[in-house]
């Protein structure tokens, strides 16, 4: 698949050479010569540029020595016969054995060109600022930050999402109390402004702050791709979901994020932590949604003073989603299987802190 087609010009073959899809590069042209054209019975037939040459041959036997002369001068060279068959068996050789690199054209898509920024060194340097400035006391703030920074794309619109401009949205009612976890990613930022982490943006200090936070409280490891550009204005009002929505509002809601039911629940996950009554407030585990399926507030076998106790368990919208139907299989099978939980939250977080994002 990665010849895509033959070209013919004036006594050449252009055999078109395209790299691997994803990389959605022009394709590249490898000239080779040739002087017949392979016919479908696999003759030869005669190249334009072999009748041009066939007639100045003719003329030169029949002109004076001058006239023969410059008929040789501008008579075409001669090359090697080259079929079509043949052109494409020398691409594909080519294609084996030069590298990659020196064989795709075109711009690389906006994530590949973050190597620029996104290297060793940086990335060392990036998690010695995440050690000295975030601690696990703050790491329910930065994740709900991350949250909010994500949380305004559309995928209506393509804009919002992960660009850091939560640091001008933060007088909105939604974004109360986002000064705690913007302040430790604040120090995370200036402390990679000298050294190999300078190219790092702010939003890319969110992302892997709020990826550290789910470490340090015993979740998984999550790596972040980095490059992101930051915003210079705050992204649209009215996006992100209230706290009383139901479970087929919020669906809706996480739906024009582009995020499905299962993404969604598996995002909510990290209500974990925080001190919403979830188990321990900072440990990261799937407490969450067994706690979901025990409904403590709803339990009629409680005494009216636990009843109220637990009401204060969670969100309105927690609650809505426990009795969510769509949402049910899901919640269940993360409160069985935790490595579940783990490995469905860490590809929705990476999901989630690229959505919208634009890269160096």
């Amino acid at each position: 698949d990665a010849i895509r087609r033959g070209q013919e010009s004036r006594g050449r073959v252009y055999v078109a050479m395209s790299s691997i899809s994803s990389f959605r590069a022009s394709p590249t042209y490898v000239l080779l010569p040739r002087r017949g054209r392979a016919s479908r019975g696999g003759a030869t037939s005669t190249s334009r540029g072999d009748k041009l040459g066939h007639r100045a041959r003719r003329h030169q036997r029949e002109c004076d020595p001058a006239c023969r002369a410059s008929a040789s001068r501008d008579q075409p060279t001669s090359a090697p016969a080259t079929t079509r068959r043949e052109a494409l068996v020398f691409a594909a050789s080519l294609l084996a054995t030069t590298p990659l690199a020196a064989l795709v054209a075109g711009p690389p898509p906006a994530v590949a060109a973050s190597s620029r920024v996104d290297t060793p060194e940086a990335r060392a340097a990036l998690r010695a600022a995440l050690e000295a400035n975030i601690v696990k006391t703050k790491a329910p703030a930065v994740l709900r930050l991350v949250f909010h920074d994500a949380g305004t794309f559309r995928t209506a619109t393509n804009d919002g999402g992960m660009n850091a401009s939560v640091r001008y949205e933060l007088s909105r009612p939604e974004s109360f109390g986002l000064k705690r976890g913007l302040g430790p990613v604040t120090a995370v930022y200036d402390a990679t402004r000298d050294g190999p982490a300078a190219g790092l943006s702010f939003a890319d200090c969110i992302a892997a702050a709020g990826a550290y936070a789910v470490e340090i409280t015993g979740g998984p490891v999550i790596e972040v791709p980095l490059g992101r550009i930051d915003a210079d204005k705050a992204d649209p009002e009215g996006r992100m979901p209230g706290e009383s929505l139901t479970g087929a509002e919020q669906r809706d809601v996480f739906g024009a994020m582009g995020m499905s039911t299962r993404e969604m629940v598996a995002l909510a996950g990290a209500h974990t932590i925080g001190g919403k009554g979830f188990g321990e407030p900072y440990s990261f585990d799937n407490e969450y949604y067994k706690t979901l399926l025990k409904q403590p507030w709803a339990d009629t076998t409680k005494t009216k003073e636990e009843l109220d106790m637990a009401s204060h368990i969670g969100l309105t919208s927690d609650k809505n989603l426990a009795v969510d139907e769509p949402s049910l299989d899901y919640i269940r099978a993360y409160a069985a299987d935790q490595d579940k939980f783990f490995a469905d939250f860490s590809k929705v977080y990476v999901k989630m802190t690229t959505m919208g994002a634009k890269f160096a």
